[in-house]
């Protein structure tokens, strides 16, 4: 007796330290507590709701008996009546409702369930209180009843009910994973020690498979894997052999040098990629030479299996081979302990990135370069500012002191041409060299937005009498087809005055005489504004589209011979337009006219913003 009372605690100690028993132990205690908790929510929940049910009933049953009384006439007699529910400890408060859904008044603890509220009964957030509407005609009387009764018990009869379940769940729970284990632990376990510790020998060596058979006698599944196992053991011996020969082959054959080095310092071993780097015929030389050689920070030489016995991780290392040619290569370096622990082999690989190298260099001299043409750049755009801007100012000035005669008649209607000519010349180049810096200033990012509030509807009619004033030729008038009111946006109004002008003049410049120019705006899905400029003009070819929207672009043909200009307005309009965080839609069919049309979204717009701010405010109020 006593020695089976001891071989019963071996065992059980065995199942108990075996992981695999416990892993199936777990997952049969999950899966069965997984199971057995989705039944138990749906029946703790209709438990609840069949305990819910019953006081509803009682309380029917009450009220109903309570107002039932022939007496009860008044709305006096019927709260009278209503009190003395009260002494029932289901009812806790009610209110009584006329047919017509007039309050006749309350009794007891007030509900908070309005009659007229699309909910019929409703539980208080402890759990102790429980309304429930009672309508007239359910119990034949000629009033509604809103009650509040007395649920403070259901808490717990669910808590009983829990603790009786929960129970059960455990016990069945601990019988199922108490009998996996066991059989696990005497079907499973004990033939798989065995096999685990035949695996361990066969790790030990594996080319030696007689010497680790099995064999066993079982005629089970497990019998099985075990007969196996000696069959396994040969493939497992040929498959080491072959792959020693693969991981060699592939080595050999690696694009990365590959050199390998004994304690001692012998250099033992390099691949293909490695003979070639150090420009020898064969491995050996590299020992007999002492190659590569690896250069130092400070110069100083040293054999590459001297320095694979220092050195450790990645760096990068200047080589020199048996031609005595320099390379920069990626050394990286590690060691392989033998089973005492101690360093067997130094071994690393090496990447040549010479190439690599001087491309980066290449790369860092033409971004020097880059810098260097941006501060030329810089200085040429400042001189243009100041050198050309401050003549061309007093050309214009002169010339309009001379335009309009102001010391007296030039004497010769011809001298008026020309001076108008000067005039009109000069106000173009100033155009041009404003528009390259506006240009140079957006794409350095130092155009900086001055903000407010603009009434778009007289921003687009000075725009358009701007524009109409600047055509002192053709016959091309700008139609305006506005709405009457428009929400203010907030924007910097210089600058949404510039990409309406720039727009507008395009429209006015390549449209021919008696054409039609139309300016249309107005509110968007979004919430944003938009403005279309249309024209009948002669349009941009569809493979052009992308092109006039980058800086001096100008579309070949009578686009451009025809007219003057830099092809700086549209580049100028959509960059404005991105800093206001719009969009710039550009449609055109050739020969039949162009459509441009500006957006601004949302949050530019001012009543919107307000719109979504109250909208935000009132959620946070509800």
């Amino acid at each position: 007796m006593k020695s089976a009372r001891l071989g019963i605690r071996r065992y059980l100690r065995e199942i108990l330290a075996c992981r695999l028993c416990r892993n199936v132990a777990l997952f049969v205690l999950i899966s069965i507590l997984i199971i057995e908790g989705a039944i138990l929510v749906p029946s703790y929940r209709n438990y609840e709701r069949d305990l819910l049910l019953r006081l509803e009933h009682v309380g029917r049953a009450i009220v109903s008996a309570g107002l039932r009384g022939k007496g009860h006439h008044s709305q006096r007699e019927v709260l009278l009546a209503a009190r003395l529910m009260l002494a029932a400890p289901q009812i806790v408060g009610g209110f009584i409702y006329g047919n017509d859904g007039k309050a006749i008044g309350g009794f007891g603890e007030i509900p908070n369930l309005p009659l007229d509220s699309s909910v019929t009964h409703m539980r208080s957030e402890d759990g102790d209180r429980y309304t429930v509407v009672y309508a007239g005609e359910d119990l034949n009387l000629t009033f509604d009843v809103v009650a509040k009764l007395n649920s403070d018990w259901i808490a717990s009869e669910l808590a009983d009910f829990l603790r009786r379940i929960v129970s059960l769940v455990f016990l069945i729970t601990s019988f199922v994973t108490l009998a996996t284990m066991a059989v696990i632990g005497h079907f499973v376990l004990s033939p798989l020690l065995q096999l685990r510790d035949h695996l361990n020998a066969a790790a030990t060596d594996p080319e030696n498979p007689r010497a680790i058979a099995i064999g066993g006698k079982r005629q089970d599944e497990l019998g099985e894997v075990m007969q196996q196992f000696d069959a396994l053991l040969r493939k497992v011996s040929a498959a080491h052999r072959s792959a020693r020969e693969r991981l060699a082959a592939m080595v050999d054959n690696s694009a990365n040098a590959v050199f390998a080095v004994e304690p001692d310092g012998r250099m033992i071993y390099a691949n293909r990629a490695g003979i070639r780097l150090a420009k020898v015929a064969e491995s050996g030389q590299l020992d007999h030479l002492s190659l590569p050689l690896v250069i130092k920070p400070n110069g100083t030489e040293i054999p590459l299996a001297g320095y694979l016995l220092e050195a450790e991780d990645i760096a990068e290392v200047e080589l020199q081979d048996a031609e005595g040619t320099r390379i920069t290569c990626i050394l990286g370096v590690n060691r392989l302990a033998g089973r005492d622990g101690q360093v067997s082999l130094h071994y690393a690989w090496a990447m040549d990135i010479t190439e690599r190298r001087r491309g980066e260099k290449a790369l860092l001299r033409a971004m020097e370069d880059l810098k260097i043409a941006n501060r030329v750049k810089t200085e040429f755009l400042a001189n243009m500012s100041h050198e050309l801007r401050t003549p061309l100012n007093a050309i214009i000035g002169f010339s309009e002191i001379v335009r309009d005669e102001i010391f007296g008649p030039l004497g010769h209607e011809q001298y008026s041409d020309y001076v108008r000519d000067i005039h009109d010349s000069g106000q173009h180049l100033l155009d041009i060299i404003n528009n390259i810096l506006d240009l140079s200033r957006v794409e350095a990012g130092m155009t900086q937005l001055s903000e407010s509030e603009v009434d778009l509807l007289i921003l687009i009619e000075d725009s358009v009498r701007i524009a109409q004033g600047r055509i002192d030729r053709g016959q091309t008038k700008i139609a305006t087809r506005l709405p009457t009111e428009l929400p203010p946006v907030l924007c910097d109004s210089r600058l949404m005055k510039q990409v309406l002008l720039n727009i507008l003049s395009n429209a006015l410049k390549f449209t021919p005489d008696h054409g039609e120019v139309t300016v249309t705006a107005g509110r968007g899905e979004d919430g944003g504004v938009w403005i279309k400029i249309a024209d009948t003009g002669i349009g941009i070819p569809a493979d052009g589209l992308n092109d006039v929207l980058q800086p001096f672009t100008q579309l070949e043909g009578s686009y451009v011979r025809s007219h003057e200009g830099t092809g700086l307005g549209l580049p100028l309009a959509k960059q404005f337009m991105d800093l206001h965080d719009g969009t710039l839609i550009l449609e055109s069919d050739e020969g039949k006219g162009t459509v441009v049309t500006l957006c601004l979204p949302s949050k530019r717009v001012c009543g919107m913003a307000q719109m979504q701010l109250r909208s935000a405010a009132d959620r946070v109020a509800n």
